[in-house]
């Protein structure tokens, strides 16, 4: 494995499904990455988590929408689950997000919310796309040495076949290597509130259950019965399945136990309800489900995403889609720094705002865990009580100002365009696009829409380098509800809101300051 004879822009460590995302997010906006695993075998992992709303919408702005549809499937609404004695038996109860909930889920997004794709589906998609865009992935490729410079992260690996051993000079590297993350430690950065919140097993299986998510209505079930508290989660709408096994006679007090393959077994059989099934179980897997932060997402020109950053437990179901969307919000600002249309400081930005949307995601993470734990009845308390939290994780978190905190920011409901926000979605009928939505006009390119006078502001736009074609015109009767008056929205490269105001000095000075970011 010879030395690469000039440096490589950005070097991601860990070829998971957040690794390989934050490389096609780098090379849809012109970066060509390098992402090594150690895993020979990175890609052929059973399936596990699953994709959220808001990671589809990234995945179809980088122009991926008709792989989406092809490969993923329809799953139920979010968090809409069915609580039975066994699958194939009594229902008990049925919950799901509070109904004026469940419609903002249905509306806020192109995507359509049943749609779900599992993490083996994301890396084969991430990885096809970032080797066509000219991005490179090695598997079998361990880590071994970490020096970051000034101008420069320098990074020795080891082929672990042959042991033979190579350098490489990145401008940037990126960690996104896991919960136990090689490039966290040998930062320094530790994770000093981690807390083990439960101890699960975890099954991964083929059964055919036959038409049961038809009859639940959704793709997740919860178990309750004198053997077993388990979860049956389809993971393709047919015969894959991943059971979480929470509790089960004999379970040690504390500390996870690996269950043999004769009782986890027994376990899934009691949770599906039908001893006859036959069930091909291909791994089952003690964790401890933890909730913790790294004390730093950065050092110098080191970087970190996902369970690098931030691990949680997979209540909810916002791990990896928090890692990814950690990785797009790090690729555009690199991208934009390499390619000279923003200063290295708009990198500070990254920490801030992604410590704030993990922060949301991991309270949904724990408050829901300890709510199933101690669940005794009907869900939809517990779904009424954690709606906002669940839909601040998964799509309506805030980025605070730089170098600011804020709090827990408005309702979902609540659409107002504000700073610091995703625009909100809508369907357009406006030529010459026809019915487009407002988040397609974003696609992933800076973007300005205005009520009115849309000369000027093109021409101010164009004065600031952005593309006439980046303007659009967003005043009644496009969307009435979205109304901004007199006002102009500037929508970054991830569709969030950078600035909201009236007069061209305003948008110039707000450009110069989201590109650059200056310390406050």
């Amino acid at each position: 494995m010879p030395d690469v004879p000039v440096p490589v822009p950005v070097l991601v460590v860990g070829a998971g499904p957040v690794g390989l995302s934050t490389g096609m997010f780098l090379a849809h906006w012109g970066v060509r990455p390098l992402v090594i695993d150690k895993r020979p075998d990175a890609m052929a992992a059973v399936p596990r988590a699953s994709t959220s709303l808001r990671t589809l919408e990234l995945f179809r702005a980088t122009g991926l929408g008709a792989a989406l549809e092809r490969e993923g499937w329809e799953g139920g609404m979010p968090m809409r689950t069915v609580f039975k004695d066994s699958g194939l038996g009594g229902t008990l109860h049925r919950g799901g997000l509070p109904p004026r909930y469940a419609r903002l889920v249905e509306n806020c997004s192109p995507v359509p919310p049943r749609l779900v794709l599992t993490h083996d589906q994301v890396q084969r998609l991430a990885c096809e796309e970032l080797r066509r865009l000219g991005g490179e992935v090695r598997l079998g490729v361990r880590l071994v040495g970490l020096t970051p410079g000034d101008d420069h992260v320098r990074a020795r690996f080891v082929d672990v076949a042959t042991g033979e051993e190579s350098e490489i000079t990145a401008g940037y590297l990126i960690g996104a290597d896991g919960a136990r993350s090689d490039v966290r430690t040998r930062l320094g950065i530790t994770m000093p509130d981690r807390t083990v919140i439960d101890h699960l097993n975890t099954a991964f299986y083929r059964a055919d259950l036959g038409p049961v998510q038809r009859d639940w209505g959704t793709h997740v079930c919860f178990v309750r019965n004198d053997v077993v508290y388990a979860t049956l989660m389809s993971k393709n709408g047919r015969d894959q399945w991943a059971t979480h096994i929470l509790d089960h006679p004999g379970k040690p007090p504390a500390g996870p136990s690996e269950l043999t393959e004769d009782a986890t077994l027994a376990l899934l059989r009691s949770a599906i309800g039908d001893a006859t099934i036959p069930i091909e179980l291909h791994a089952v897997n003690a964790w401890e489900a933890a909730i913790g932060m790294a004390s730093a997402f950065r050092k110098g020109r080191v970087f970190l995403a996902g369970d690098a950053a931030h691990v949680q437990s997979s209540a909810g179901g916002l791990g990896m889609n928090t890692g990814i969307q950690d990785g797009h919000n790090l690729a555009w600002k690199v991208a934009a720094v390499l390619h000279g249309h923003g200063a290295p400081t708009l990198l500070d930005t990254y920490e801030p705002e992604r410590r704030a949307a993990a922060q949301a995601s991991l309270a949904l993470s724990r408050n829901l865990l300890q709510g199933y734990r101690s669940l005794d009845g009907d869900p939809n308390d517990l779904y009424e009580e954690l709606a906002v939290d669940y839909l601040r994780g998964m799509m309506f978190y805030g980025y605070p100002p730089h170098g600011t905190v804020t709090g827990p920011g408005p309702d979902p409901l609540d659409d107002t365009i504000r700073p610091g926000h995703r625009f909100p979605h809508r369907w357009l009928n406006t030529p010459p696009h026809g019915r487009i939505s407002t988040l397609d006009l974003i696609g992933s390119r800076w973007t300005l829409f205005a009520a009115a006078d849309l000369p000027r502001w093109r021409a101010a736009a164009a004065s600031l380098g952005l593309e006439p074609q980046r303007v659009h015109e967003l005043g009644a009767p496009h969307a009435s509800d979205l109304a901004i008056r007199d006002d102009a929205v500037l929508v970054r490269p991830d569709g969030f809101v950078a600035w909201r105001g009236t007069t061209e000095e305003a948008l110039r000075a707000a450009l110069r300051c989201a590109v650059a970011a200056p310390a406050s």
